[in-house]
Formats: C-alpha cells, sequence, structure tokens
C-alpha cells in the first residue's frame, strides 16, 4: 500500500476514495461543529432568558411599589414590552420580555404575581426575522407579598433613648425575648442582667451599632444574642412626624377641627362603634382654700380660691367599619373587640382605656396560631403624638370609676407613636417625642373623700393647698398634683406630715400592673418606658421637688416600682397584610434595589411551560 501511494503515477480509485474520505470527513466535522454551535446558542438563549426573568421580577417589584401610594391600584397591569439585543460575533439576537402584574389576595395573604415571558428573534448583523425565532421560550411567575409598612417590625425606634436622651438609660435586657424583626435609626444599647444577655430570633437592623451597657463597648456573644442575624450601619427609615395616609384616607365621623380641649371615648365592637365626645372646660365650681381643714384639723379661715377643670360629656358619633381606618383630630380614648382590617388614627395623644382584642381569636392566644389562624382581624393604632396605656378613667355616662388596666391589658394591634423629637425642654426632656407608655408613672398618693366628725369632706388638698402652684406657694412633696392621677384623689404612699389618713378604705393607688401581653408590633419616636424602678435618679430630686407636668417633672419619687411586665409576641401575619393606612417603610436616600426586599419579599417563583395566549 505504502509502496502504491508513493508511485507518483498513483491510481485514479485511490484518489477518488480519498478525495471522498476527506469530503465525508469534512462534512462530518461541519456538521459537529454546526451542532455546537446550535447547542451553545439554545444554552445562551436559555441563561439570558433566565436572567431576563430575574430583572423582569424587579421591574414588577417597582411598578408595586408605585402603588403603595394609589388607593386602588389596578387589578391586571401589562408592562411595556422591553427588547434586548445580544451581538455574539457577527449573529444578533434580539430578546423580547413581556411582563403582566397581577394584584392577587387570598384567605391569608395579598400581595402581587409577576407573570413574565421571555422570547428571542435571530438574525444576522442588524437583520433579525421573525422566521429565525429562537425554540426556546422562558415563563415564570413570582409570586411577592408585601412587607410594606412598619408593622412588619416587632420593634422600631427612630430614636433608641428616653426621653431625657441619655445614652443607654433604655436598652434591652436579659428578661426580654424579641422574636419578631427589629430596627433602629440610631444604637441599640443592651446589658446582661435579668438572668442574663437579651435574646433576638429575628432579624436586628441598626443604622447606628449595638452597644452594651454601661460602657458603651462591643464585647457580647453576638451569635447568642442576635440568633436571626444583625446588621449595623444600617440605611436610615424614615419616620414621618404626620400620618399622612389615614389623614387623607380615614374616615371623618369626628371632623377636621384639631382641638386641644376635646377628648374622644370610643367603644369598638367587631364593626360598630359608639362614643361619647368630651369637652374640657373650666368648672363654674369654686373651693375655697383654708388655713386648716379636716381630717388635719377644723375647717379655718378661708385663705385662697381655688378654680378647677371640668370635662363636659356629649354623645358622640357612631357607625360601623368595613376594611376602614378612622381619623380622629384631636386626644382619642379607645377600647374593643376589633373585627376585621380596622385602623384608627389620631392628632393627639392615644389613650388605651382597656383591652384591644380580636372579634375571631381569644384573649391570649395568638393570632397567627398554626391550628386556628385569624384570616380576617387586623388592628393599626397612629398617634401623631404618643400612645398611653390608660390607669383609669370615670365613665361619661354613670361616672364610675374604671381601671381595667391595673390587672394586666391585652393588645392586639399594630402600634405606631410618630411625636416629633424637637429640642429639649428646660429640664432636659423631650417631651414631645412619640412614644408608647403608660400613664401615671410615679404615684404619690392624695387624702380621699371622708367622713370626719359626722360630717362628709372632699377635695380635701384642694381645700388646704392652693393650686395651680407657685413658687411662693408649693405644692407638697408626698402629694399628687390634681389631675396627675386620672382618678385623683386616690390614697397612695405616706409622705405627707401628718400621714394621708384613709379611715374607710377608699380605692388606693396600684404601682405594679400585671402585664402587658402584646400581640403585635411598636413603632415610635423614641422608646418609652413601661416600667419603672423607682430609684429617684430618674426623677426630680428630693431636696426640690417640682411638679410641671406638662413639661415631665412629676414631683418627688415614691421609692416603689410601678408599671407593667412585658409579654410581647410579634404578629407575623404583619409580615404579609399591614392595617389599613398604616405609616408606609421609605428609605433615606433610597438608591439601592437590595432595599426593596423588605418591602417585598418573594414567596414562591416557578418556572413553567408558556401559556398559549399571554
Amino acid at each position: 500500500m505504502y509502496k502504491m501511494i508513493r508511485n507518483q503515477k498513483g491510481s485514479l480509485s485511490i484518489a477518488l476514495v480519498i478525495t471522498i474520505i476527506s469530503l465525508l470527513s469534512g462534512l462530518s466535522l461541519s456538521s459537529i461543529a454546526f451542532r455546537d454551535l446550535r447547542s451553545m446558542r439554545l444554552q445562551l438563549d436559555g441563561t439570558q432568558q433566565f436572567h431576563l426573568l430575574r430583572s423582569e421580577v424587579n421591574r414588577g417589584k417597582l411598578v408595586a411599589s408605585v402603588y403603595q401610594n394609589v388607593n386602588h391600584p389596578p387589578q391586571l397591569t401589562t408592562l411595556p414590552l422591553r427588547n434586548v439585543p445580544v451581538d455574539f460575533g457577527s449573529h444578533r439576537t434580539l430578546y423580547t420580555a413581556k411582563t403582566k402584574l397581577n394584584i392577587h389576595e387570598d384567605f391569608s395573604r395579598s400581595g402581587y404575581l409577576i407573570r413574565s415571558l421571555i422570547t428571542a428573534d435571530r438574525g444576522s448583523g442588524s437583520l433579525i426575522s421573525e422566521d429565525t425565532k429562537s425554540p426556546v421560550k422562558r415563563y415564570g411567575e413570582n409570586f411577592i407579598h408585601s412587607l410594606k409598612t412598619l408593622a412588619v417590625f416587632h420593634y422600631f425606634s427612630d430614636i433608641d433613648r428616653a426621653l431625657d436622651d441619655l445614652e443607654g438609660n433604655i436598652r434591652f435586657f436579659g428578661m426580654d425575648v424579641v422574636n419578631g424583626r427589629v430596627h433602629s435609626n440610631t444604637d441599640i444599647w443592651i446589658s446582661r442582667s435579668g438572668g442574663g444577655w437579651p435574646t433576638f430570633l429575628g432579624l436586628v437592623t441598626t443604622s447606628g451599632v449595638v452597644r452594651v451597657h454601661p460602657g458603651g463597648e462591643s464585647n457580647y456573644p453576638r451569635d447568642q444574642v442576635f440568633q436571626g442575624g444583625l446588621h449595623e450601619n444600617y440605611p436610615k427609615i424614615v419616620f414621618d412626624p404626620t400620618a399622612e395616609l389615614i389623614r387623607a384616607n380615614g374616615r371623618k365621623p369626628f371632623g377636621v377641627n384639631e382641638l386641644d380641649n376635646h377628648i374622644a371615648f370610643v367603644t369598638v365592637e367587631g364593626q360598630s362603634f359608639q362614643s361619647y365626645v368630651g369637652q374640657i372646660i373650666p368648672s363654674n365650681k369654686l373651693l375655697p382654700v383654708h388655713s386648716s381643714y379636716p381630717p388635719y384639723g377644723a375647717v379655718g379661715d378661708t385663705i385662697a380660691w381655688n378654680t378647677l377643670m371640668d370635662t363636659l360629656w356629649t354623645v358622640g358619633p357612631s357607625g360601623t367599619l368595613n376594611s376602614q381606618s378612622v381619623w380622629v383630630p384631636y386626644e382619642l380614648w379607645i377600647s374593643g373587640n376589633f373585627k376585621g382590617k380596622q385602623s384608627w388614627g389620631s392628632a393627639g395623644n392615644i389613650y388605651l382605656k382597656d383591652d384591644l382584642t380580636y372579634w375571631n381569636t381569644p384573649p391570649g392566644q395568638a393570632p397567627d396560631n398554626e391550628l386556628y389562624p385569624n384570616t380576617e382581624d387586623y388592628l393599626g393604632i397612629i398617634s401623631e403624638k404618643s400612645i398611653y396605656i390608660q390607669y383609669g378613667y370615670t365613665h361619661p355616662v354613670n361616672r364610675i370609676r374604671h381601671k381595667p388596666n391595673t390587672n394586666n391589658i391585652y393588645i392586639y394591634a399594630a402600634l405606631c407613636a410618630m411625636g416629633e423629637d424637637g429640642e429639649p425642654n428646660q429640664y432636659g426632656i423631650h417631651v414631645n417625642a412619640g412614644i408608647f407608655t403608660f400613664q401615671y408613672q410615679f404615684p404619690k398618693g392624695s387624702t380621699p373623700a371622708q367622713m370626719w366628725q359626722g360630717e362628709w369632706y372632699d377635695n380635701i388638698d384642694l381645700h388646704r393647698y392652693q393650686f395651680p402652684t407657685s413658687p411662693h406657694t408649693p405644692w407638697p412633696p408626698g402629694l399628687d398634683y390634681p389631675g396627675y392621677n386620672p382618678l385623683w384623689p386616690e390614697a397612695g404612699a405616706v409622705f405627707d406630715h401628718p400621714p394621708i389618713p384613709n379611715p374607710h378604705g377608699a380605692p388606693s393607688i396600684v404601682f405594679l400592673r400585671g402585664d402587658i401581653n402584646l400581640f403585635g408590633s411598636i413603632a415610635q419616636r423614641r422608646r418609652g418606658y413601661v416600667r419603672r424602678s423607682g430609684n429617684p435618679d430618674t426623677d426630680t430630686n428630693n431636696d426640690n421637688p417640682l411638679w410641671d407636668i406638662e413639661e415631665g417633672i412629676y414631683g418627688r419619687h415614691t421609692g416603689q416600682a410601678s408599671g407593667y411586665n412585658k409579654n410581647y409576641t410579634f404578629d407575623t401575619r404583619f409580615e404579609e397584610i399591614g392595617p389599613p393606612d398604616f405609616p408606609f417603610i421609605k428609605f433615606d436616600d433610597y438608591e439601592s434595589d437590595d432595599l426593596m426586599l423588605i418591602g417585598y419579599q418573594t414567596l414562591s417563583w416557578k418556572f413553567k411551560t408558556p401559556p398559549a395566549s399571554f
């Protein structure tokens, strides 16, 4: 064979064989190369389409974020077609993205369904023909649910300090177990006390850092404390001082005039509410101040006159609510058993006069219970000032004194206290900042009405001392200032000399008031106290016990602890559905698309066969 090949004259038949073999080999190699190129382009199409699907989800989220400020967004939105040309050598492929956004709601959650179809057309150079469509298509359905309101945070603090603005004066400690998400726009303080370190089971974000009381260092077991994760130096979340959504969208049965001397007394039962409206006016009754007065002595000479304030109550508006919010332009006292989606907002302080419970959840049971989930009831409480757990009240109709919150309270709601933080007052206290706290934190007691030598005497302290006080006529350090205790006068701790008599066992002050059983969330401008230790260093000093209630000064300390234990549980339903017109999450100097994940979260993402018509 070797000799035959070397023969220059050769053989025509052999030459033909070699030519055929070479041709077949070339065709085979060309076919392999073509298949490889085609396979590579199909893979390229699939990969590129997958990435375009992901980008279409972000485009859908952006549209959804715009709809946050729309009262009635469309049920279906078709986004403009998006064309993305991609060059590969001398070849060009034009990818087309078509996306539709559907509002999606079912019994347990609400959100948007983002449906996207990606197709490809091929060509050479600038020529692209539909006749050369790629056989590869990608279709996906992404369901996002909304985390858009501040109710998503178990704790949210714009400033994680108390009203006196001392760093570390309010902190998480060993008895605190926080099972929901937490955010602060300032440093978060923790301490190893009360049985150990606090525990955070949800994600914690802070625009500052975590600091340990008392020194402010950062030596703590991070993984043990922040079991749900920790991000420091996180972007700030805007906390507006006005409740713009509920102001704009809420029903206004109490009118629109903002009045400092009015109170709305509201009781809710299901979807119905009843109310009284109180007007604070000067009383027509003048009380004489005597040089001595029973039971501390005989009635003495009249040395001054006291003028009191009174509250005139009238029947207020009533009505029904169906997935609505209500705006009250003045102070609001509220309690009840709430059905459906409701929010109540106020331009003034809000006082919780009794339990806030859900119609479909027995008190003490979690509304997000896996066996018996409440899929219907959601409540928002929004104050442009502060939210207080009320110590007690006198009923507008029968004048009976009530103090239901002195033996535990149930709060099923998302709370938001938005009072704007201004400059501190002359005592260094930020009295206008919005907080969630409790009323009547420094009880002292007063002289209750009683029989003395066969006659009835009431308003005894007001017959003994001039009110309001002045530097020349100071109020005694061991007595409650009139009106400080909402049920004044009540007997309490003994500081006055001679001691405050209470021979007939009149109702006395309640210092420790049980548990706050919160099933929901708290957002506040500053951190409010829910328990006071009784230490004098948190109040004015004993040598000069001032009273200035409007400016946060409450006289001499009793030395007794007051307030509540915390029993807080996050309502995980707020991760998916917020109360009506509750404040949105907005970032300061928002730039990153990654932060959208806090506003919307993908609940499911499915890739399916493209529908026949889309």
